[in-house]
């Protein structure tokens, strides 16, 4: 016969064990975070080449690429039907892990419209970012795809401001205007700045559009920032529309 005090101690174990995954779990993301490398997402991309193989994929997609605020994106496909949309966040990518993955993450897509996504690792944890920080990394990823694909668009949702950080609105909106600026004179870019979807009376994000975290959208959020890219995509599909009645 067992002892009791063994017995008890045994499904104590039992009961931390979910705890304890979870804690290794949190340690690895974290490790992720603070590693500058890309390679710390390389389990992540295996993951994306894994799946791709059981699955058909669409020519000329309208293609998200991001962090995990891509990956939480579930519901984007059913609203930009009939266009076809794959999703692909890779861990909590910066822009530079994107590009450092670009040729599977991107070229391997051939996608007809291209969607980048900051990462919230591109203003915490992984990098620190200042506006011209962040122009310059899209300006390479963009450069870089145009040296390699025929894109028709680009679009770049300007950095989300975030109710956990009150003290980024100010970045936030000198990122939005540095992108603005830059996308102004650049062919096939346009840039999507949803904040002003996501403000409350106050003009600081509202909470109500955000998960528990303060960081990531939930599905009232996720819905205002695809109506802005679904109208973004109108507005283009129209003006290519009357190009090619006038000519």
């Amino acid at each position: 016969m067992f002892e009791w005090r063994s017995i008890r101690m045994f499904f104590g174990i039992l009961l931390c064990l979910p705890l304890f995954h979870l804690a290794w779990l949190l340690t690895g993301e974290l490790r992720a975070y603070l590693d500058p490398s890309p390679t710390a997402w390389a389990d992540e991309m295996q993951t994306i080449i894994r799946e791709d193989e059981t699955l058909t994929l669409p020519e000329n997609p309208v293609l998200v690429v991001g962090g995990r605020r891509v990956a939480l994106w579930h519901d984007l496909p059913g609203m930009l039907a009939p266009h076809p949309t794959l999703l692909r966040g890779l861990g909590d990518a910066t822009i530079e892990d994107i590009t450092h993955y670009y040729a599977r993450l991107i070229g391997y897509y051939r996608p007809d419209i291209l969607v980048l996504l900051p990462s919230y690792a591109d203003l915490h944890l992984r990098d620190d970012k200042r506006p011209g920080e962040l122009v310059a990394a899209i300006r390479d990823l963009v450069d870089l795809n145009a040296q390699h694909l025929a894109t028709a668009m680009v679009y770049v949702i300007a950095p989300l401001k975030m109710p956990l950080h009150p003290g980024d609105d100010e970045r936030i909106e000198a990122m939005s205007q540095a992108l603005a600026a830059w996308a102004a004179d650049k062919s096939g870019v346009a840039v999507i700045d949803a904040n002003g979807l996501l403000a409350g009376p106050d003009g600081r994000p509202n909470p109500a559009l955000y998960r528990g975290d303060g960081i990531n959208l939930n599905e009232a959020g996720y819905l205002r920032l695809a109506m802005a890219l679904r109208e973004a995509l109108r507005e283009a599909l129209e003006g290519s529309a009357k190009g090619s009645a006038k000519v």
